[in-house]
């Protein structure tokens, strides 16, 4: 049987049973699936299963019926590649593999989904400091520009201190800064700062440049 059809049989879940659980911990429990059911573990292939499992987190802003791959991808960067958690062995590009650690994590997602464990992946500080920092960005010039329609009157100077830069701040860090401020609004599910960034990454291309 190819991933595809088994990959469709997976059941989705009752809304209900997955609102309080955190993103991570719902794609912990996408890739294990895809583990069960013999499925290559790619990033195609997660996009699809925590769209199919969790359709309420994973759907494209919007458009209900599709899945988000940006928001998967955000979880499964940091799951492999956040030294402070490192819960995925594995890359994007190169597919991932589970690992003794994976298995704490997948518990975890599996204990959470029935009901048996709080919420309890978000300290409160931490919560807090990144709710503070996603507060900056709404009140920045440029988002309050874009929420005006004056997307046209937003400069690279704007961008610039939307990411704690200036214009002759090294491009590295404004792109790793972007990421970061991508990360948080993602873990707080703030829909409208994602599609914020993802407009100024886009728009700002050239001085986001490598």
């Amino acid at each position: 049987m190819l991933d595809k059809e088994k990959i469709e049989k997976l059941s989705t879940f009752d809304p209900n049973k997955y609102e309080n659980v955190s993103l991570d911990h719902l794609i912990m429990y996408a890739v294990s699936q895809l583990e069960k059911i013999g499925a290559d573990l790619s990033f195609e292939n997660a996009v699809v299963a925590a769209f199919r499992l969790f359709p309420k987190k994973f759907s494209l802003l919007g458009f209900p019926s599709y899945p988000d791959s940006l928001r998967v991808y955000t979880c499964l960067w940091r799951c492999s590649t956040d030294e402070k958690k490192r819960w995925l062995g594995g890359k994007i590009r190169q597919g991932f593999t589970i690992t003794d650690r994976s298995r704490k994590f997948i518990k975890e997602a599996e204990e959470l989904l029935e009901g048996l464990l709080p919420e309890s992946t978000k300290t409160t500080s931490q919560t807090r400091r990144k709710e503070v920092i996603l507060a900056e960005v709404v009140s920045s010039p440029a988002y309050l520009k874009y929420k005006k329609g004056e997307t046209g009157s937003i400069s690279e100077a704007d961008l610039c201190y939307l990411l704690q830069g200036t214009l002759d701040s090294s491009k590295q860090m404004l792109r790793e800064n972007l990421i970061t401020l991508k990360m948080f609004a993602e873990e707080l599910e703030r829909d409208d700062i994602v599609k914020f960034l993802a407009w100024a990454e886009q728009r700002f291309e050239s001085l986001l440049d490598k």
